[in-house]
């Protein structure tokens, strides 16, 4: 049973969608088919071809990829209100990496001749454009980090993105932010050993505190001013 329309429109309610027109968001959410994965589904892996763009509706999925080495490196996290797919929805080419399901669910699949026939409005292209450039601004802030900070830094940075969402094009704020230690690592290239020393040092500040599944900020002015370490 899909999410009723009214619910929609609250789950999808944030800025970026709200710069859409009405009947944009209206198509979006009523001509999407709506469709259930479970944790450890794929929607999508690497290589597949162009086949749409998608809005999470419940749940969070994470865009991965496997190194040789056979490690996985979680490079965001997309929970309710996010959409993804918009590169390759664009370019026709195929899927840059994985996307799959860390909690079981609900999604949203915009046909790609659907995609192309809201494109052809200047107001939703212009939409998806913002979308595609906070996905490049954010990649780029990764790569500095990686090149330029501290361990430290790196965790506190990562966190502090994660209280805004992770890959919405306009941030949000709330202080519990829903990870469990294990897809943190991941998306930090660390070892669950290296992250649960950060972690338990940062706890130790009154910066955060921890518990099963989730991380609570308690001072994100301690987590400021700890992020260009």
């Amino acid at each position: 049973m899909s999410t009723p329309y009214k619910e929609l429109l609250d789950i999808f309610g944030d800025p970026w969608f709200e710069s859409l027109e009405p009947a944009s968001q209206e198509v979006l959410l009523t001509q999407g088919r709506p469709f259930r994965v479970r944790s450890g589904e794929f929607v999508v892996r690497k290589g597949d071809p162009a086949n749409g763009f998608f809005g999470v509706v419940s749940g969070a999925l994470a865009a991965s990829s496997v190194l040789e080495d056979g490690r996985q490196m979680i490079f965001g996290l997309l929970e309710p209100g996010d959409w993804c797919g918009e590169a390759s929805s664009l370019d026709g080419l195929p899927r840059t990496h994985d996307i799959h399901a860390v909690r079981n669910a609900e999604v949203l699949h915009i046909a790609p001749p659907l995609f192309e026939q809201l494109m052809l409005n200047v107001r939703f292209a212009r939409a998806i454009a913002v979308l595609q450039t906070a996905r490049t601004r954010t990649m780029f802030s990764f790569f500095e980090d990686a090149a330029l900070r501290s361990t430290r830094a790196r965790v506190v940075r990562r966190l502090l993105r994660l209280a805004r969402g992770d890959a919405p094009a306009l941030p949000r704020s709330r202080r519990v932010i829903p990870i469990t230690q294990e897809t943190l690592a991941m998306m930090l290239g660390l070892t669950r050993q290296t992250l649960s020393l950060e972690l338990k040092a940062l706890a130790a500040t009154g910066a955060l505190s921890l518990s099963y599944g989730r991380i609570v900020i308690e001072s994100e002015q301690t987590l400021n001013s700890l992020s260009e370490a």
